[in-house]
């Protein structure tokens, strides 16, 4: 009897764990299927800025201006289009970990079902060896009506829930199969999608090599290109030179207020009244607007330095299509230092603070427009490109707080954001800073 009762509960166990099973399980589907939802976002913004440098190469004409800028922006096309590659691939991915999830539940449904067997075949062992061969068997030779009844109402339960449990299996194998006939066809859809980007970007590769053969042949004007190289070296000069001499005035300005302070404190301590009043009046007056005092000025820094490689970026966008470090120009092959990186960005993109400081300067400059510079202490931002300013000079800023608005198809560098990291007089990779 006892037997008979545990193999009744075994049956209602396993129902029982087959739907908090199934709860797990689509409770981890769904959220594989929210991060393929946010990733597909990722790749339809790609796809967007990708049409708009279609669109522009498309209307580009052959005179060196225009085919300056037209290199330019092909430039940002391979690079917005490795990053939709990389989205395509990281959907990829999720698929393929929903395949897993799914293969997982296919298992998991086989294992109730084989110990749905042996349950069953441990009842027909115990009536096989109890000489009983039949459910009717069983019930008449029961002691007492009472026992009768019992013995009756759990075989008939166990029937019911043998064959319930036997159904969803079956269901529910139907079900898992044909996911995973889907989700084969959206990873062979995939496969295809990726095909058909690299084919684009080899494509757009052979107009990259085409182009340069055109910008040979403009390389005759020998003196247009001298003065732009050196045009591009001067800008780049005037903003490293500007840069270390904003700085080295705002720590003479912020030396000067410490010491204005200092006096202020020392004035108020004095003894007669008369000139008291005339040494505070004289230390009264600020030197700069809006003071940022050393400890917080500290904190800044301390903040800055722990957030390496988990800022985020200052625009909704992570495409570089030019690189920090030393850049080659595509018309002279000369080689030129670059001081930060461009990041391909919408018109009018809001262009965010990446850590709490204080702007101390904002300067018009030949070649990257409007540059707001900020301070985190030792280390200093630089947003260039600007097509609108929203702050002024010694502004308290707050991470994520919007600085501006990023360049547009008239700004100097076009449609993007020219972005630096400085620690001291060092510039510093903003990729390696930035999440």
């Amino acid at each position: 009897m006892k037997r008979f009762v545990l193999i009744v509960s075994m049956f209602f166990w396993i129902g029982f764990s087959s739907t908090a099973f199934a709860q797990t399980y689509e409770e981890k589907r769904q959220e594989i299927l929210d991060r393929q939802l946010n990733t597909r976002a990722e790749i339809n913004v790609l796809d967007a800025r990708i049409k708009s440098y279609q669109d522009r190469i498309r209307v580009t004409e052959n005179r060196y201006e225009e085919l300056y800028r037209q290199f330019e922006n092909l430039n940002s096309l391979i690079a917005l289009q490795d990053d939709k590659i990389g989205s395509l691939e990281t959907e990829q991915g999720q698929i393929q970990e929903e395949i897993k999830l799914t293969e997982a539940e296919i298992e998991l449904r086989d294992k109730e079902l084989t110990q749905l067997i042996e349950n069953y075949k441990d009842i027909l062992l115990y009536t096989y060896k109890n000489g009983r061969t039949t459910n009717l068997e069983l019930i008449v030779t029961s002691r007492s009506i009472n026992q009768m009844l019992i013995r009756s109402y759990y075989l008939q339960k166990l029937e019911e829930q043998k064959e319930k449990q036997a159904d969803q299996i079956r269901v529910r194998q139907i079900e898992l199969v044909e996911i995973t006939e889907d989700l084969e066809q959206i990873h062979e859809r995939n496969e295809l999608i990726l095909d058909e980007i690299r084919d684009e970007k080899g494509e757009l590769n052979n107009q990259q090599v085409q182009q340069r053969g055109n910008i040979e042949k403009i390389r005759a004007e020998s003196a247009t290109l001298a003065i732009e190289l050196n045009r591009t070296r001067q800008e780049q000069e005037n903003l490293e030179t500007n840069f270390a001499a904003l700085i080295e005035e705002e720590d003479e300005l912020r030396k000067l207020e410490n010491e204005r302070l200092q006096a202020l404190a020392a004035a108020r301590n004095i003894a007669d009244a008369a000139r008291r009043a005339e040494e505070v009046a004289k230390y009264s007056t600020p030197i700069v607007t809006s003071f940022v005092s050393d400890e917080t000025l500290a904190a800044y820094e301390q903040t800055f330095a722990a957030s390496k490689g988990g800022l985020d970026w200052p625009v909704n966008s992570t495409t570089v299509s030019k690189k920090f470090g030393v850049t080659r120009n595509p018309l002279t092959g000369t080689q030129t230092p670059h001081p930060g990186i461009t990041i391909v960005a919408d018109a009018n993109s809001e262009v965010r603070a990446i850590a709490d400081g204080y702007v101390f300067n904002i300067v018009p400059m030949n070649g990257y427009g409007n540059v707001v510079f900020v301070s985190h202490g030792s280390y200093r931002t630089a947003y260039g490109n600007l097509s609108q300013i929203n702050v002024q000079k010694n502004s308290i800023l707050k991470a994520g707080q919007i600085i501006g608005l990023s360049g547009t198809q008239s700004s100097e560098l076009g449609e993007s954001l020219f972005f630096m990291v400085r620690k001291n007089s060092t510039n510093l990779n903003p990729e390696e800073w930035l999440r």
